[in-house]
């Protein structure tokens, strides 16, 4: 006879027997091996372990075991909450890695007309870009276009206010 998932999952809970985590692995390795595969800047393995662990994590924090598919669905909410925070995790990454690409893109000034004045602040501007991370070069490089806080902020997906937080510490 074929055990039910919350016998399984009470099972697990009560006796941290291994076997029974990974009866309930295989079980929901379909939703597992389907969220994997769209959280594409993690490698598919890694994904994989990812959402693994928040199935386990789901395991250690249910209180009811009495309902079948209370358990299914605290465990598929607890697995796409996971994906949903590392594929938001993943865009913010893409976005902040294109924006800088666009920095570095731009960074280089055209060098035909260049006055000595002009040579010193770019010097200084690159030195002082060093120390500073990918977001912190944006905002000054999207200042230094004239920009406003609430303009960077929709370009960079932070408020306002967090753009202003950061200029004033930049500056």
């Amino acid at each position: 006879m074929e055990k039910t998932i919350s016998s399984l999952v009470e099972s697990y809970v009560n006796s941290k027997e291994e076997h029974y985590f990974e009866e309930l692995l295989d079980m929901f390795r379909p939703l597992i091996t389907s969220y994997a595969r769209k959280l594409y800047y993690l490698e598919y393995e890694d994904s994989v372990q990812e959402l693994s662990i928040a199935l386990y994590e789901a395991l250690l924090t249910m209180k009811d075991f009495s309902n079948e598919y209370a358990c299914i669905s605290y465990i598929q909410r607890s697995v796409i909450n996971r994906f949903t925070k590392l594929y938001r995790k993943s865009k913010e990454t893409q976005q902040s890695q294109s924006i800088c690409t666009t920095i570095d893109e731009n960074k280089d000034l055209e060098s035909n007309n260049l006055k000595a004045d002009d040579c010193i602040f770019k010097i200084d501007l690159e030195n002082f870009l060093k120390g500073k991370s990918c977001l912190e070069q944006t905002i000054i490089f999207l200042i230094f276009q004239g920009y406003s806080d609430k303009e960077i902020g929709t370009i960079t997906g932070y408020t306002p206010q967090y753009i202003n937080r950061l200029k004033k510490q930049i500056l």
